[in-house]
């Protein structure tokens, strides 16, 4: 599950600081603004399996594997590190990604606590 910080700055530097990364369950969450578009997991980029990918995934020999990221997991698309020499490819792939993905749910404010817990 852990990813070569190598191949972490080698993503960001292919998309020029266009995409941000946070740690994440021993991985790296990728966010466009501020919503999700990928994540790092085992030395691969995995992508959530939505129809707005379906085009931009036709021009390959085949479909990625779909494969659960993390154990439990639903199935995600595996992007290898070797398609990634198209920089554009690659983000136009997470834009739509991201454009696609629900919006975040709002969070919950937190209880304020009583004196007695103090």
């Amino acid at each position: 599950m852990p990813v070569s910080p190598d191949l972490e700055l080698f993503l960001r530097e292919q998309l020029q600081g266009r995409v941000r990364t946070r740690p994440m369950f021993g991985g790296f969450g990728l966010y466009l603004g501020e919503k999700p578009a990928g994540y790092l997991f085992n030395d691969a980029l995995y992508l959530r399996r939505l129809p707005a990918l379906g085009p931009l995934l036709d021009f390959l020999p085949e479909r990625p594997p779909a494969e659960p990221p993390v154990r439990g997991a639903q199935p995600y698309w595996r992007i290898e590190p070797d398609l990634w020499e198209d920089p554009d490819w690659l983000l136009d792939l997470l834009r739509a990604a991201s454009e696609a993905a629900p919006p975040r749910r709002p969070r919950r404010p937190r209880r304020a606590k009583t004196p007695a817990e103090h």
